[in-house]
C-alpha cells in the first residue's frame, strides 16, 4: 500500500500509530510521529495526508488532530459517516484502544511508549533472551535480545500472532530474511539467522542503536563531516547491492542506522528487487517513500541503482537542511519530484561545501542518465570531497567543531 502517510515534520512526541485494516483484512501501520497535525484521512492523496484505499471512504473523509490523551477526530461531511466505537459522530476524542470505522475500513489508535513492555519481554525463546521492546512494525515487534550461547547482543524481530495466521505474510517475512541473510557487507545491517521455534518466527539481526532519522529529530541537521560519513557508508552499501544485482528502493533516513563505532549501515531490504540481465528491474508495484522517491520509480518505469542514488541524494538534502526536498500531500510531493525544479540548496544549507552541494544536486537529477552512473562513482566523489576538506583543514588553524552525541541504547 504505497504512499500511506506523508512525512512533513514530526508529529506528536508520544509514539502513537494507527493500525488500518481495509476490506482485504491486511493491516497497515502509520507512525503518527511522521505526520504533521492536523491530518486528513481519506482515499485521495491530493486531499489527504493519511490515504486509505477504500471506495466507500470520501476523498477527504475525517480530520485527525492532537488532543489530550489522544486525538480529536472530526467528520468532514463524509458520504458514509465516521463511526467511533460503533457510534456515528460528527466530532469525538479518539483514544488508544478505540475503534474508528470509515467506509469498510477499521482504524485503531495504539501507543507504544518507550519502555512499554512487549508481549514477550523478559521471556526466553530457544537460545534467545528477549529484553525490552525497541519498536513495533507491520510484521511484529523488535526486541533488544541476547543470544545466550554466544553472549552476543542481538536485535530480534518476532513475527506477530496476527501475521503468523496469514501464510502470505509469513512467506514475505521469510523472503525478506533470506534475501538479507545472503548479503554480507560492513555497511549493511547483518542478518544472523531466521528460525522457527515452536509457533514463533524469529529474525535475528545485528544490534544497532539509532537511525539517521532519529538523530535528525533529536539533534537537528547534520554537519558536513557527519553527512559525508553517512553518505560514504551508504554509498558503499549500495555499490555492494548493485554488485548483487539488487535495487533497494527505500533508501531514507529511517533506514540508515548507526552503531557505537559511528558506522552507518543500510537496513530494510524487504522490498529490494532484483535486476535482470540488462541491468534493469521491472516494478510490479510502486514502492518507496514519497520524500525520497526517484521520478522513474514513481512513474512505475524500469529502474536500476540510480533510483537508489536519487533517494540517497534526497536523504542527504533532508539531513543537511532539516527539511525534505519537497513538501505537501503525497501526490504533490511525487509530482514535484517528477516535474518541479529543485529549491536552492546553497541557501538552505549555506555551510555545505561547494563540492558537497554539487554532488547532492547531481544525484537529484530527474533524468537517470545525468546522475552518477553508479554508487561506486558516488563513493569515489565523496572520498575526493573528504580528502579536499582534510587538506584544507591542514592549512588553517584548528577550530573546535560540534561532535554528534553517541547514542547508547
Amino acid at each position: 500500500m504505497p504512499w500511506l502517510g506523508t512525512t512533513v515534520e514530526p508529529g506528536p512526541t508520544v509514539p502513537f500509530y494507527l493500525t488500518i485494516r481495509t476490506s482485504d483484512g491486511k493491516p497497515t501501520e502509520v507512525d503518527l510521529k511522521a505526520i504533521k497535525m492536523p491530518a486528513v484521512i481519506g482515499r485521495d492523496s491530493e486531499f489527504s495526508q493519511i490515504v486509505v484505499p477504500d471506495s466507500q471512504i470520501s476523498r477527504a473523509h475525517a480530520k485527525l488532530a492532537d488532543a489530550e490523551g489522544g486525538f480529536s477526530i472530526e467528520d468532514l461531511a463524509s458520504r458514509n459517516g465516521t463511526w467511533l466505537n460503533g457510534q456515528r459522530i460528527s466530532k469525538g476524542v479518539f483514544k488508544p484502544g478505540d475503534v474508528l470505522r470509515i467506509g469498510t475500513s477499521q482504524i485503531m489508535l495504539e501507543e507504544a511508549e518507550a519502555g512499554e513492555p512487549g508481549p514477550l519481554e523478559g521471556k526466553r525463546i530457544g537460545g534467545f533472551e528477549l529484553q525490552e521492546a525497541l519498536g513495533k512494525g507491520t510484521y511484529g515487534t523488535v526486541y533488544r535480545g541476547m543470544q545466550i550461547a554466544l553472549s552476543r547482543p542481538v536485535a530480534v524481530k518476532v513475527l506477530s500472532e496476527e501475521c503468523r495466521k496469514d501464510p502470505e505474510r509469513v512467506q514475505a517475512f521469510l523472503t525478506e530474511a533470506r534475501r538479507a541473510g545472503r548479503l554480507n557487507h560492513p555497511n549493511l545491517v547483518q542478518v544472523h539467522d531466521v528460525c522457527q521455534i515452536d509457533d514463533q518466527y524469529l529474525l535475528i539481526m545485528e544490534m544497532m542503536n539509532q537511525s539517521a532519522g532519529d538523530l535528525l529529530r533529536e539533534e537537528g541537521p547534520f554537519d558536513e563531516d557527519d553527512l559525508l560519513k553517512l553518505m560514504k557508508d551508504t554509498a558503499k552499501a549500495l555499490a555492494y547491492a548493485e554488485s548483487q544485482r539488487l535495487v533497494h528502493r527505500d533508501v531514507k533516513p529511517d533506514n540508515i542506522l548507526v552503531n557505537d563505532e559511528g558506522v552507518y549501515k543500510l537496513a530494510d531490504l524487504g522490498i529490494a528487487t532484483p535486476m535482470a540481465e540488462n541491468g534493469q528491474a521491472k516494478q510490479e508495484r510502486i514502492y518507496g517513500s514519497p520524500h525520497y522517491v526517484a521520478p522513474e520509480q514513481a512513474r512505475g518505469s524500469s529502474i536500476d541503482g540510480r533510483a537508489d542514488i536519487y533517494a540517497l541524494g534526497a536523504t542527504a538534502w533532508h539531513l543537511s537542511t532539516g527539511e525534505p526536498v519537497f513538501s505537501g500531500t503525497s501526490r504533490q510531493i511525487i509530482a514535484a519530484h517528477m516535474n518541479e525544479p529543485l529549491p536552492d540548496l546553497r541557501k538552505l544549507a549555506p555551510k555545505l561545501s561547494h563540492g558537497a552541494v554539487a554532488l547532492i544536486l547531481s544525484m537529484l537529477e530527474k533524468t537517470p542518465e545525468k546522475r552518477p552512473a553508479n554508487a561506486g562513482e558516488v563513493s569515489q566523489k565523496l572520498e575526493m570531497i573528504i580528502m579536499s576538506k582534510t587538506r584544507s583543514a591542514r592549512t588553517v588553524p584548528a577550530k573546535r567543531i560540534r561532535r554528534r552525541r553517541r547514542y547508547r541504547g
